[in-house]
């Protein structure tokens, strides 16, 4: 079961990421500005937020199997329309709907994890799954690249729109939503006992500084992995569509193993905050550098950038902290309503970079370094004030 929620997830990650890769061809072959290619990239984010509430509630409502397996069958959609897309309108309906099929995955594999295993292994089992996330960022990489190459974009649209009838088929049949197999006992509320378990989310004492943090740390990876990375690499250094896959896949790669790693941190040292507090601190330890000077030699910027990607991997101690911060009852809800947080922040990150980046460009055809030192700036304050925020959460262990 833990294998199919790993490779459902990897692929909601490859759809996540791959505008990083594509996007110096889309904004060529299809005439984009960078501000609009931003919205692309974003758009999957937004409407991933938007949707992650009424998601947490189908989670509790009808379990996480049906859910997961219903909503990736939109996923053939999403592939057709990005695949027939003529301009970045018709990208971002695509990529709109790709959210959509993607909406409960982390959160479904999260809540019904932490049905089966102890709570001391949560944590590691969700970074396994973390780590399937990270295989998926790599096939948006290099493997992608050269379907690409082989087919072309559109080509390779139409063959995950089939990969998306395999999740769906796997959920349905190698999941269950509780090791005895009896419905969920939320599944048996009403609209109002749905509704009052929402107002006790929002009541949450600490729901804000989960907010804050859970809006800058998956985001600043999706910022430069899923949309940036490859515009950087291609603007600053030259690199062609193959070699930036090349080193898109080493920096995803090197984050696979420190996610399990990073998972184990959570029984070691028994803070969870501790733990997140650290991690983010070696997050903005690796961006500085890259936002104070832009004249890195190329071999330099690529280790800065694969030591930032080492700690994408705490989002899953994050995820962790969440759900048991939440009563059974309302671990869809808590986790979707926390998600949402983190699809806004992506949201934002994606519309503010872009913004930048054009704003320092100007009508040039390539973006300076300037405009990407900017880009890791933003992006190193961004998780600072978050973890500001974060830092006085409790940690909540159950036996």
């Amino acid at each position: 079961m833990l294998a199919c929620f790993c490779f459902a997830f990897a692929f909601s990650m490859l759809f996540r990421a791959a505008n990083g890769l594509m996007a110096p061809e889309l904004m060529r072959e299809l005439d984009i500005a960078p501000a609009r290619m931003g919205f692309v990239g974003g758009i999957f984010f937004l409407t991933f937020g938007l949707a992650m509430i009424p998601a947490g509630v189908a989670l509790d409502r009808f379990g996480p199997r049906a859910t997961i397996s219903a909503l990736s069958l939109l996923g053939v959609a999403g592939c057709a329309i990005f695949a027939t897309a003529d301009g970045w309108l018709g990208l971002a309906a695509g990529r709109a709907v790709l959210a959509l099929a993607c909406v409960g995955t982390l959160m479904g594999s999260v809540a019904t994890l932490s049905r089966w295993a102890p709570p001391r292994e949560v944590a590691l089992h969700v970074a396994t799954v973390n780590a399937a996330g990270g295989v998926g960022n790599m096939l948006a990489t290099a493997p992608l690249a050269y379907a690409i190459e082989a087919v072309g974009w559109r080509g390779a649209y139409w063959g995950l729109g089939g990969v998306c009838i395999a999740i769906a088929a796997v959920m349905w049949f190698g999941t269950r939503d509780r090791p005895d197999g009896r419905p969920l006992e939320s599944g048996r509320e009403n609209l109002g006992d749905v509704l009052r378990g929402l107002k006790a989310v929002f009541a949450h004492r600490f729901l804000l500084p989960f907010m804050a943090v859970q809006a800058v740390i998956y985001p600043s990876h999706a910022a430069l992995v899923g949309l940036w990375g490859g515009p950087f690499l291609s603007d600053v250094y030259g690199l062609g569509l193959a070699e930036r896959g090349w080193v898109l896949l080493g920096m995803t790669a090197i984050g696979v193993p420190f996610s399990i790693w990073i998972g184990t941190l959570d029984a070691r040292f028994g803070t969870r905050t501790g733990v997140v507090l650290a991690v983010g601190g070696a997050m903005i330890l690796a961006l500085a550098p890259l936002a104070l000077w832009g004249g890195w030699p190329l071999w330099a910027a690529v280790a800065l950038l694969c030591a930032f990607s080492t700690t994408g991997g705490v989002i899953a101690i994050l995820h962790t902290h969440v759900r048991f911060s939440f009563p059974e009852q309302l671990a869809g809800r808590g986790l979707a309503t926390l998600n949402a947080a983190v699809m806004a922040g992506a949201y934002v990150m994606q519309q503010a970079t872009g913004v930048i980046v054009e704003a320092i460009r100007g009508s040039a055809s390539v973006a300076p370094p300037l405009a990407y030192q900017a880009v890791f700036g933003w992006l190193v304050v961004s998780i600072a004030l978050g973890l500001l925020f974060y830092r006085r959460v409790p940690d909540v262990r159950p036996s």
